[in-house]
């Protein structure tokens, strides 16, 4: 769970974002929130383009057998 301060409550407690999400009437303009949400999105599209898990399609081919040698005369 992510917490963001709130600087419109008294003593300036930390609320769970979701609250913040569904609740806040200030939440257009409330800066800790549009600083979290700008967080979020920049991680988002790092995420999006180096992926810590990336899926390869490959075909995997069989191990290469040893040829005979061509020894001629022997």
């Amino acid at each position: 769970m992510d917490y963001i301060t709130c600087a419109r409550r008294k003593n300036a407690p930390k609320l769970n974002v979701l609250i913040c999400e569904k609740k806040c009437e200030h939440a257009e303009t409330c800066k800790p929130y549009l600083n979290y949400l700008q967080e979020q999105s920049s991680k988002a599209s790092i995420s999006e383009c180096n992926p810590e898990v990336e899926e390869i399609i490959a075909v995997e081919n069989p191990p290469i057998k040893k040829l005979p040698s061509l020894l001629v005369g022997k």
